[in-house]
């Protein structure tokens, strides 16, 4: 089912999963931006994550195309898994699963034992999907988040940020 070499991974079909490149990361941009239940990602903090370990940030391509993407990152003990989207066109063949395993792989290849991640609460599908993937929700957990940056710095707020100036 799956060859390559040095975790460039090709499945069955031609679809390629590897690393995301410079020549798909406006496409990336663009599919999140387009992709419902999840916000822009700021091409900075894009950047930034394929800086520090662009090995986590995968995408799918078949003959050129941006199938799909997802964001993951490790702190040293924990994984972390972020803006997992597929073109509306290819969704449902396997493309997601697929950005999940090999996010997976290389993820415990670190030394990770554990993967979060966040569903929007509206998002059934998103919700169905993960259960299906084996992840289990937390309801006893409650998520708290602060914008570090406020309009005053010059930088993108969050919606529910307050900021103070």
């Amino acid at each position: 089912m799956v060859t390559g070499s040095a975790r460039d991974v090709r499945y069955n079909g031609g679809m390629e999963i590897a690393p995301l490149t410079d020549a798909h990361l406006d496409a990336a941009l663009d599919l999140w931006r387009r992709t419902e239940h999840l916000a822009p990602a700021p091409r900075e903090e894009v950047e930034g994550l394929r800086a520090h370990d662009a090995g986590l940030v995968l995408a799918a391509v078949d003959e050129g195309r941006l199938l799909g993407v997802v964001l993951g990152s490790w702190d040293g003990r924990r994984g972390a898994i972020s803006r997992l989207a597929v073109d509306t066109t290819t969704r449902r063949r396997g493309v997601a699963q697929a950005l999940v395993k090999e996010l997976e792989d290389r993820l415990r290849e670190r030394g990770c034992t554990r993967v979060s991640l966040f569903v929007y609460g509206g998002n059934d599908a998103g919700r169905a999907f993960w259960s299906a993937a084996g992840y289990r929700e937390a309801p006893d957990v409650v998520m708290f988040s602060r914008s570090l940056v406020t309009a005053c710095d010059g930088g993108a707020v969050d919606d529910d940020a307050h900021p103070g100036c």
